[in-house]
């Protein structure tokens, strides 16, 4: 018997999709408009689905705000949308205070897409600042893989750039926060925004990275809780978020092959909301789940991932990456990239033993390694720093 839906049937629950689209984005605004009734404060509101806690990001941030001459009330809602009835009711629950929030803020700051912050009718004086959670322009994301199967395509019953309108996927952004120059056309086509609202501000967790005498308590704090990573070389795996299942197969090679060589292995799937296949640990990885694969660069001797952006933030620490690429065609078809794995100062492998031999043999690049960095986070008159764009005094 066949899975596909008859065409009749088919555009029949397209509209209905469509009707139900149209009634939430029209009931929320009418809730909306009554929290407006409110009275604004100075008040900067942080906003992800990406995580319950704040990134890194948003908590730097917050204590900069808190350290102001006139420092603004700081919120902080961080509420994963989880794929379930309960998680998507939570998320209901949630809206409503996302929605008091904008009301009453001068500014909204979020790090991934918001529903609400794109789809109701902000008062004109609300600043809403899109610090994107990647460091660089490396996979497509938003309106430029709105129509591929790793976008929106597979996630609705109705064509994926209908809903994304309806939705008014990314709009209404003041600023957008990105590392240098080359990446503002790309942020631009992601947010279908203007080029003119896209700013180089670098993320906080560039300079923390920076900070040898964070990362060497960090890296202690690692081994403390887990002193079975010492006295060796470790590897951090970490592929990116895919709306599929990950291959269990090819990871599997790659953990038998990282054992052979020596190294202790760490295997840190992607955190954001979206992943549909289940995290696969090998029995050799080490299962490090308080840490962050960010806070485990204090701690990597290498990183192995696929099409992940934790490639900038390995070597704003010198570290040395190599792909595991193993369907690169397959997942430039489904999503695509802004840039092509090939200008990455990295080897390209299908093979997890060959990959496995030269990480354990060749000596690292840091000449390639710190001007691909100079490239990506561009120091230049351009830039701004980040807590500019997120003062209300700027609003005031």
């Amino acid at each position: 018997m066949s899975d596909q839906v008859p065409p009749a049937r088919r555009s029949v629950k397209q509209r209905l999709t469509s009707l139900g689209v149209r009634v939430f984005v029209g009931l929320a605004n009418t809730a909306y408009a009554g929290f407006k009734l409110l009275p604004v404060r100075r008040k900067v509101t942080f906003i992800t689905w990406n995580a319950d806690r704040p990134s890194l990001d948003f908590r730097v941030l917050m204590e900069r705000l808190r350290h102001l001459p006139q420092p603004p009330a700081v919120v902080a809602l961080c509420r994963q949308l989880r794929r379930t009835p309960a998680g998507y009711a939570r998320y209901a629950v949630h809206m409503l205070h996302q929605m008091y929030a904008m009301a009453t803020s001068q500014v909204v700051v979020l790090d991934a897409y918001c529903i609400l912050a794109s789809a109701l009718h902000h008062r004109p004086s609300l600043r809403v600042v899109q610090i994107w959670h990647a460091l660089g322009a490396f996979k497509k994301f938003g309106w430029s893989v709105v129509d591929k199967s790793e976008g929106w395509a597979e996630q609705s019953d109705m064509p994926a750039r209908d809903l994304a309108r309806l939705l008014r996927m990314h709009a209404g952004y003041t600023d957008i926060a990105v590392s240098c120059a080359g990446a503002i056309p790309c942020f631009a086509e992601a947010f279908n925004a203007d080029p003119a609202v896209v700013r180089i501000a670098w993320l906080p967790r560039a300079d923390v990275l920076r900070d040898e005498t964070a990362m060497a308590e960090l890296r202690s704090r690692i081994l403390a809780a887990h002193p079975e990573l010492g006295g060796g070389r470790v590897v951090l795996y970490a592929p990116t978020l895919r709306r599929s299942s990950m291959n269990a197969e090819r990871v599997g090679e790659l953990a038998e092959a990282v054992r052979a060589g020596g190294w202790k292995l760490i295997v840190k799937t992607h955190a954001i909301r979206g992943e549909t296949g289940e995290s696969y640990l090998p029995d050799s990885a080490i299962d490090v789940p308080e840490f962050s694969a960010f806070e485990l660069l204090a701690l990597a001797d290498a990183v192995i991932t696929d099409y992940s952006a934790i490639v900038y933030e390995a070597y704003l620490r010198t570290i040395p990456v190599f792909f595991y690429a193993y369907d690169m065609a397959a997942y430039e078809e489904a999503r695509g990239f802004y840039t092509p794995v090939s200008q990455f100062p990295a080897g390209v492998y299908t093979s997890a033993a060959d990959l496995v031999r030269d990480m354990t043999t060749q000596a690292v690049d840091v000449p390639s390694i710190r001007a691909f960095t100079d490239i990506f986070l561009e120091d230049s008159p351009r830039r701004v720093d980040i807590l500019d764009l997120i003062d209300p005094a700027r609003t005031a």
